[in-house]
């Protein structure tokens, strides 16, 4: 228990990495660039990538903060990529990419629209804004607000490698730690429906929900990617349902880079 009750103490606290603060400042950098340029296009990258410069500093910077003005930072954060989101036009949910050779962590990929044909790109770990060749915007790639936090949980209880039949149990260390009040998932055809309480910080926005959920409903998303076993397998929001004060993921495991995903769960 001692353990469990450090580990609620640090949730909040962000997580040192010189790696990403550094690909934060460059990416600032590269933005600034684009407006020596100002084409509409290029204003408009400029403007991405140094959101996402910014806001990948304030995600990894460690802070030792009360948690009134964490939810502050938080909510900014979350209000940064929201603006992201719609700045770029992206109508897209959310899919989680698993780790593999590329990428070192989970990312999130929010594609620009919601076409049941959902084509991948290449995403590694330097992957934010993905452009094809022609110019042409193929969304964006960013860490889970709630990787962090996950990468903290599994240092108390180790979600990989656990079959998605058994992970429900073990997501419930998260309503012993109030991220959460109640947790539940179930297997329906070939989909499954994740409902939860919504969590202490909430943005109450159900857009954003498929799009970038909040670093709760993040953790528990990216941990239900851990469990796939398949570094091939992807995890897409389908669909969600807000009612009251509980929330309803709908999601499917896509299996290719090119695929036609299931709405009909």
């Amino acid at each position: 228990m001692g353990g469990i009750n450090k580990l609620r103490q640090n949730l909040l606290i962000q997580i040192s990495n010189n790696k990403a603060i550094l690909a934060g400042i460059i990416l600032t950098i590269m933005g600034a660039s684009f407006f020596l340029v100002p084409t509409s296009l290029n204003l408009k990258i400029g403007f991405s990538s140094m959101l996402i410069g910014i806001l990948i500093i304030f995600m990894t910077t460690q802070k030792s903060i009360p948690q009134q003005i964490s939810d502050i930072q938080i909510k900014g954060n979350i209000n940064a990529v929201k603006k992201l989101i719609r700045e770029l036009n992206l109508s897209g949910n959310a899919v989680f990419i698993s780790k593999n050779g590329n990428l070192t962590e989970e990312r999130i990929f929010i594609p620009p629209n919601n076409s049941a044909l959902i084509q991948i790109p290449e995403i590694d770990n330097e992957n934010v804004l993905l452009m094809g060749m022609d110019g042409r915007n193929l969304g964006i790639s960013m860490p889970p607000s709630g990787l962090q936090l996950l990468n903290e949980i599994e240092k108390e209880e180790k979600l990989e490698k656990i079959n998605i039949e058994d992970i429900d149990e073990k997501l419930q260390l998260l309503v012993g730690m109030d991220l959460i009040k109640s947790l539940s998932l179930k297997k329906i055809k070939n989909c499954l429906e994740l409902e939860l309480e919504k969590p202490v910080f909430c943005p109450n926005d159900p857009d954003l929900c498929k799009q970038y959920p909040c670093p709760a409903c993040s953790a528990i998303l990216t941990a239900i990617t851990r469990t796939s076993n398949n570094p091939d397998h992807k995890l897409w929001i389908k669909d969600t349902k807000h009612n009251a004060n509980k929330i309803t993921f709908y999601l499917y495991f896509i299996k290719k880079k090119l695929d036609v995903v299931n709405k009909n769960c």
